[in-house]
């Protein structure tokens, strides 16, 4: 019998290191099985991510159109036929995610559909502009341009997809639906930690398998995107924020615990407008504070977990003495409140 390994470590083999797992006899299921566990990590965070972001969009000062399909490409994964087995990818640009209610999820389209055409450009004559996406790993290129594509072609309100499903080409014109901006991605890595560069939300594979329920898991995507709603990253460059060891102390300290101060009192307002508990965002922060101290940082520049705990208590108790409209709550701070 082979020993079963810690997801998180058959992942990191079959993502980051291809040459060895091509070495070590019986590890190609062991690639399969981690890439299908990787996809299903992706599509817990793209449907959380787009639930908090759909919902939270009349809230929003920047909205981008969206249709709820995360896309992937081929030659983004080291092995790729063991990609292609485990994926299902029936083109070499395919879906890797739907979110349930979205318009790709109206009009039927699933994970594995190959995309062909966007607007009748084919995907492989889609440009890509090296010096724009010089930031990007070059294997990450074609996608990244053929998902500014598609966001450049939803702003006339609709976008004609040809694609492959279920063993033919078809066409579907798909309306997008107005969403906050921001992007969600399941980063593999051994540790347990979550990050926002005012673009994206990173989660750690670690600690997406860490929490015990999609409640907890949007928990930690809400306080990211909160982040990025806030500007935070914008901010503290501009205040020139010292985000290296010496970030500890003083001034720079206590900018950054101001805005983690103020992304946990959002947070629990824009997973409340979601449809998730907010109290979820108790329960994981009071099971990993201690267990873990302060929790997934452990600096000065963050609350310990009964501060933090406190300060969701506080907000969840404001919502409960308001009137939802049409179910939603406006939260203070993206709507004209000063924040905290």
């Amino acid at each position: 019998m082979q020993p079963i390994l810690p997801l998180t470590f058959i992942l990191l083999l079959a993502v980051q290191s291809p040459a060895i797992a091509a070495q070590e006899p019986g590890i190609e299921s062991q690639d399969v099985r981690a890439l299908k566990s990787l996809q299903l990590l992706d599509q817990r965070m793209h449907t959380t991510g787009y639930r908090l972001v759909s919902a939270n969009s009349e809230f929003c000062t920047e909205t981008v159109p969206h249709f709820g399909i995360l896309l992937h490409d081929l030659q983004q994964y080291g092995d790729q036929e063991a990609a292609r087995l485990a994926l299902g990818f029936s083109r070499p640009i395919a879906i890797n995610a739907v979110a349930p209610d979205s318009p790709a999820a109206i009009a039927e389209m699933a994970a594995g559909d190959g995309l062909i055409a966007i607007d009748g450009t084919a995907v492989q004559d889609v440009a890509i502009d090296a010096e724009k996406l010089a930031d990007e790993k070059p294997e990450y290129r074609r996608i990244a341009a053929v998902k500014e594509k598609l966001i450049e072609a939803a702003a006339d309100g609709q976008v004609t997809l040809a694609v492959y499903s279920g063993g033919a080409n078809q066409l579907i014109t798909l309306t997008p639906v107005k969403t906050c901006r921001s992007q969600f991605q399941i980063r593999v890595s051994a540790k347990r930690e979550a990050s926002a560069d005012g673009d994206m939300v990173s989660i750690s594979s670690a600690l997406a398998e860490y929490v015990r329920d999609d409640e907890e898991l949007a928990a930690i995507a809400a306080h990211e995107l909160a982040h990025n709603l806030l500007k935070h990253r914008e901010r503290l460059n501009a205040q020139k924020v010292n985000r290296g060891f010496f970030g500890q102390f003083g001034k720079s300290a206590k900018r950054i615990k101001a805005a983690e101060i103020e992304a946990d009192r959002l947070s629990v307002w824009l997973m409340a407008n979601a449809g998730y508990d907010s109290q979820a965002a108790i329960r994981f922060w009071t099971r990993y504070g201690k267990q873990h101290g302060k929790g997934i940082f452990s600096a000065s520049t963050h609350y310990r977990w009964k501060k933090r705990v406190k300060l969701f208590e506080e907000e969840i108790a404001k919502m409960q003495q308001m009137e939802p409209v049409a179910g939603k709550y406006a939260p203070p701070s993206l709507v004209g409140g000063e924040p905290e």
